[in-house]
């Protein structure tokens, strides 16, 4: 005699497929996506490093050289910059200071290159020069100018080869 097969066995053979599909879902889920948006965006981050131009980021040395010849005026490409130099001016006891950024417009490449090699010296000199000077001789713009030129003939005298043509403050904070 054939048996029939109960309400119960007939729901219980479809469970373990649910369930089969069920875990897969779950896995393609916690799995499959996360390594899908892994590899999307190692392909963006190969394409744009090796595929990309660099033409589009920046402006070429060529262009800029075109760009100042139609501006009548020179192209600056020899700057040597001393970051974030801080100093107590004379006369604050340690309770102010001078948050500065230095830029020199230098003549030769050599002279960049020199004034690599002796930033020490140079910060020394800035040191000495902008920590001798009051709060007052600082604080006012006027003097400013009077103070390029002591840096610039301090500076000049450390280059061996070629000059500082100028010198600029790109941050100048007193605090």
């Amino acid at each position: 005699m054939a048996k029939e097969p109960s309400p119960a066995d007939q729901n219980a053979t479809p469970k373990p497929a649910a369930e089969k599909q069920s875990i897969f879902s779950k896995k393609l889920v916690l799995i499959g996506i996360p390594v899908f948006v892994l590899q999307v965006a190692l392909l963006y981050f190969v394409a744009v490093k090796f595929l990309g131009s660099p033409s589009h980021s920046e402006p070429s040395k060529q262009a800029e050289a075109e760009e100042s010849k139609e501006s009548g005026e020179p192209a600056v490409q020899n700057i040597f910059v001393v970051k974030d130099l801080i100093v107590n001016p004379a006369g604050t006891n340690g309770t102010r200071f001078l948050l500065v950024t230095v830029g020199f417009e230098l003549s030769t490449p050599g002279a960049q290159k020199e004034l690599e090699k002796k930033e020490i010296q140079l910060r020394d000199a800035l040191n000495t020069i902008l920590g001798s000077k009051k709060l007052e001789d600082l604080a006012g713009v006027e003097r400013r100018e009077e103070l390029r030129t002591q840096i610039s003939a301090q500076v000049g005298s450390l280059l061996q080869s070629g000059a500082v043509n100028n010198v600029y403050f790109s941050k100048f904070i007193i605090q």
